[in-house]
């Protein structure tokens, strides 16, 4: 009976240890936040001049045949653009192509340096996209141009947008770190703060 029981509580242990299918588990995202949200587009703003403003796409920084995608600007991604809509399910990210065909999930984002990367899914196999962001909504009283903004790892004020050091791609980095460049694959001096906002097809 006893060696019954620990075999019971052994199997159950494993079974909890077990990895489950999602990458990462949900972001400690604030109170105002979401993490469903339907067809949507991407943009940054740079924090020090609102006025310039970028629609962020997939890109494959390089790389066409890659495995990967990494969201950069609409403006300096080289053929193919992987997916510029989007879609949110239990914060993790689906992108879409122009004929609607899944294209990319989102992958876990680094804590630091981290890129805003994609898997590309093969013919045979589509993982489950990471669970690392959430949809933020801005509660000012004074309003904003852009309600919905991104939010990554739980965190919105960690986007920089800089430009690869590998491709003439501009891409978004995750709380960029000076000490860590070139070696992450991006240019230091070419970063900017910026904000990513969610747009959707009524705001556009």
């Amino acid at each position: 009976m006893l060696a019954s029981t620990i075999v019971i509580s052994l199997l159950a242990t494993l079974s909890f240890a077990s990895p489950v299918a999602r990458q990462s588990s949900a972001p400690a995202c604030a109170w105002n936040s979401v993490t469903d949200a339907s067809n949507f587009t991407l943009l940054s703003v740079q924090k020090s001049d609102t006025s310039i403003q970028k629609q962020l796409v997939l890109g494959t920084n390089g790389q066409p045949n890659g495995l990967t995608a990494f969201l950069g600007t609409a403006e300096s991604v080289t053929a193919p653009i992987v997916a510029e809509n989007f879609v949110m399910a239990n914060g993790g990210i689906t992108g879409y192509g122009a004929d609607d065909r899944v294209t990319a999930v989102s992958l876990a984002v680094a804590d630091e340096n981290g890129w805003l990367s994609f898997a590309r899914p093969s013919p045979l196999l589509t993982p489950a996209p990471a669970d690392a962001y959430c949809e933020l909504f801005n509660t000012s009283p004074h309003g904003t141009e852009f309600p919905y903004t991104l939010a990554a790892n739980g965190e919105s004020e960690e986007f920089s947008l800089c430009q690869s050091s590998t491709s003439d791609e501009f891409v978004i980095i995750f709380n960029a770190v000076q000490a860590s460049s070139p070696s992450a694959g991006y240019i230091w001096s070419s970063c900017q703060s910026v904000t990513v906002y969610m747009i959707f097809a009524d705001q556009q």
